[in-house]
C-alpha cells in the first residue's frame, strides 16, 4: 500500500510541474493579434495619424525567465505539499487490532 501512495504522490507532482511548465510556456509565447493589413474583403485598417510621438512605450510582455521562474516555485510548492501529506500519513500511530 505504502508503494501504491509514493506512486500516486510522484504522479501528481509530476502532472502539476508539467501543468506549471506548459502554463508559463503557454503565456510566455502569448503575443497580442496584429489586426490585418488589409485587401480584399477585409476592412482597411484605422488610419493613423503622421504625428511623431512625444514618448515610446514599448511593452512585450514580461521576460521569459519570469515564467520560468513561476512554474519552478509552482512545482516545489507541490513537490513540499506532497512531501508533507506523505510525511503527515506517516506520523499516524498504527491501529492496533483487539481481539
Amino acid at each position: 500500500m505504502c508503494t501504491i501512495r509514493r506512486i500516486t504522490t510522484a504522479a501528481l507532482a509530476m502532472l502539476c510541474l508539467a501543468t506549471a511548465s506548459l502554463w508559463a510556456a503557454a503565456a510566455a509565447i502569448a503575443v497580442p493579434i496584429e489586426p490585418p493589413a488589409g485587401g480584399p474583403g477585409l476592412p482597411q485598417p484605422p488610419v493613423v495619424p503622421q504625428v511623431p510621438p512625444t514618448s515610446t512605450i514599448v511593452t512585450n510582455g514580461s521576460p521569459w525567465w519570469t515564467f520560468v521562474v513561476v512554474a519552478a516555485v509552482t512545482a516545489a510548492v507541490t513537490a513540499a505539499t506532497a512531501l508533507a501529506v506523505l510525511w503527515l500519513r506517516r506520523s499516524r500511530r498504527p491501529r492496533i487490532a483487539t481481539v
